[in-house]
């Protein structure tokens, strides 16, 4: 799936340049790259976050975990891992019911493509589920979901 979101920001910079291009080339250019770059957009980090999260490169405050004792810490990690779980299952169940909703209503997205609004709008769960499950397996692994601090980093080289 990142592999997939990295050839889409490949497809987007290169649709945006030969855009430009045939622009100041004074030639009108085609109107799919727009519509394309806009998928993209949606598609990139659905499909992009969940390789982040098992990366741990997601963005997080590492004054607030560092404020804790390293027991108290771990158990903040193990709540905030849970809510991340939560917060992801919620968002891939309302994903998944839009995109039932929109495939049973037939809804379509028009535009210089027509496509099926379902088509789009189905890697959103998707990508929100595969969260949960790289959250659920840093969590049963005993795993903190950010990596290293600093000030961890600085202990172990001394």
């Amino acid at each position: 799936m990142a592999v997939a979101a990295g050839l889409l920001m490949a497809g987007m910079f290169a649709t945006t340049m030969i855009d430009v291009t045939l622009r100041n080339l004074g030639f009108q250019s085609s109107a799919h790259f727009f519509t394309f770059t806009e998928y993209a957009l949606l598609l990139v980090p659905m499909l992009g976050s969940p390789w982040l999260v098992r990366e741990k490169g997601h963005v997080y405050v590492e004054v607030f975990i560092g404020a804790f004792r390293p027991a108290a810490r771990r158990r903040v990690l193990k709540v905030i891992t849970l809510a991340s779980i939560a917060v992801c299952l919620v968002l891939a169940w309302y994903g998944f019911d839009v995109a039932w909703r929109n495939f049973w209503a037939g809804d379509k997205d028009v535009r210089t493509l027509d496509l099926p609004r379902w088509a789009l709008v189905v890697w959103i769960p998707l990508g929100f589920a595969m969260m949960a499950i790289e959250f659920g397996r840093l969590l049963r692994r005993g795993e903190s979901p950010y990596p290293e601090s600093a000030a961890e980093r600085a202990k172990s080289e001394m």
